[in-house]
């Protein structure tokens, strides 16, 4: 995947995820499971939405997990104002409908299978965006749901409206 152009791919370990995203902040947070290392950007733009991104690694397999948690206070958050964003935020579903086809819906999240990775959306409803990509350990796990992810980048490639 290039997460919003910056190149992160499946696999990748934290040097290669710091040299793509050079000109961000990459925070060190603590894994939840053993040999998971975690990097996070806090206020990284995605779609027009504000996000926390964090990058879940997991030892000798690398990059496995991708996280989006919005942001909760948009006070002070420069760009696109509270407004501007708060309707992208609203718009995650459909801006990823428009990318992968439809989702399937699974109560208020939706989401999408692909050979090498799930993506999945939700919480624009309870008031903040979710979107998680995780990629399938066994790439033979999961074949059915929606059209095929560009396997050639391992994950979606994403633009960009903020120069990241």
């Amino acid at each position: 995947m290039s997460l919003v152009g910056n190149g992160a791919r499946w696999g990748m370990n934290e040097r290669e995820i710091r040299e793509a995203f050079s000109s961000k902040l990459l925070v060190p947070l603590a894994g939840k499971q053993p040999a998971e290392t975690v990097l996070s950007i806090p206020g990284y733009v995605f779609l027009g939405c504000p996000f926390d991104v964090t990058f879940r690694f997991a030892g000798a397999r690398g990059l496995v997990r991708i996280n989006l948690s919005e942001v909760g206070n948009l006070l002070g958050h420069h760009g696109n104002g509270i407004a501007g964003y708060g309707a992208a935020c609203k718009l995650i579903d459909r801006r990823l409908e428009d990318m992968f086809g439809p989702g399937q819906a699974r109560g208020a999240e939706k989401s999408w299978v692909f050979p090498s990775a799930d993506v999945t959306s939700g919480g624009t409803d309870a008031g903040r965006a979710h979107v998680t990509f995780a990629r399938h350990v066994h790439t033979q796990q999961r074949a059915q749901g929606s059209r095929p992810l560009r396997e050639a980048f391992a994950l979606p490639h994403f633009a960009h409206e903020t120069g990241f």
